[in-house]
């Protein structure tokens, strides 16, 4: 890609920008991650409701084959032969659901103070849409859209690894001016690219590899060399996916050492949860359906239950 004129400016500040390290670099913002970053732990589960004391009227049980996706997208489907039974019971006679709660009046002096104060201290959530391209694990190609709009897209290059920023889904900004907070929801599409390997598939084709095309990776320091830093390749420098961008950065410096170690974490539950799944091939659960004619008139005369759901 060639660079565009309008980005001149843009790239005399990354440049100098990539040229200091953490202690010199003084920021627009104070940059974190609010919530825990996913680390491959798995989730509580769900507590099962109590199960219903149903009186079956009638069932009737018919064998099934099945195919259900894998939890992971590089194992074999999930097949095999099921049992699905449906069940006519006699009405359990379940309260009601409670009744929504009342809305608040718009002039309650309570709610107005409080979106008084919201409005004050908090402006609310902003999305940042996201497209990052690793190259071995050192390098990431950005496309960075404020809110969607293509128009303000500015494109980067970063040598951090975007692969760490994939355990979170919102940080947060607090306006080193006026001590404003806003979220920004991150909307990422990654994927990853192994040069070597791109660079072993050519050579054995007898064509010579000579990295990403368009755009070539500029010159830049490692991470480990200099700290987080990017170079521009395309955008405006008036467009907020500036501030992004430099905000992504100033987030990494700050909580770095937490995501790359959160994503290690990751990898390592994933190929250990792989490698159980291959070892131990889940088989698809039985099916049972019960419904009934509820007494009294209702919006569902259908009720169904399937793994511990209640009507």
């Amino acid at each position: 890609m060639k660079p565009s004129s309008r980005i001149a400016p843009v790239l005399s500040i990354c440049l100098w920008f990539t040229s200091l390290n953490a202690q010199e670099i003084a920021t627009k913002w104070d940059v974190e991650i609010p919530v825990p970053i996913t680390d491959g732990t798995p989730s509580a589960p769900i507590p099962k409701p109590e199960p219903l004391d149903l009186k079956i009227l009638s069932s009737r049980t018919t064998r099934m084959d099945v195919t259900e996706a894998p939890e992971m997208h590089d194992l074999p489907p999930i097949t095999g032969t099921i049992n699905v039974t449906v069940q006519v019971v006699e009405d359990p006679n379940l309260p009601d659901p409670p009744p929504p709660l009342p809305t608040l009046p718009p002039d309650d002096p309570a709610v107005l103070a409080r979106l008084a104060e919201l409005r004050e201290k908090y402006r609310g959530t902003e999305l940042v849409f996201l497209s990052a391209t690793v190259y071995d694990h050192n390098r990431t190609f950005l496309r960075i859209y404020p809110n969607g709009k293509v128009g303000d897209e500015v494109t980067a290059w970063s040598n951090l690894d975007f692969n760490h920023f994939s355990g979170f889904s919102t940080y947060r900004v607090k306006d080193a001016e006026d001590g404003t907070l806003y979220d920004c929801g991150l909307l990422m599409g990654i994927g990853g690219i192994d040069t070597r390997r791109w660079r072993e598939m050519a050579e054995a084709r007898g064509i010579e590899y000579k990295g990403p095309k368009i755009p070539k990776i500029p010159e830049m320091p490692d991470f480990a060399e200099g700290g987080p830093a990017f170079v521009v390749v395309d955008g405006d420098a008036e467009s907020p996916a500036m501030d992004t961008l430099e905000q992504i950065h100033d987030l990494y410096r700050k909580e770095g050492a937490r995501m790359e170690e959160a994503y290690h974490a990751r990898v390592k539950a994933r190929a250990e949860r792989k490698a159980y799944l291959l070892a131990n091939p889940p088989k698809p659960n039985d099916v049972t359906i019960q419904f009934w004619k509820r007494n009294t008139p209702s919006p569902r005369g259908v009720q169904a239950l399937e793994g511990g759901a209640q009507p």
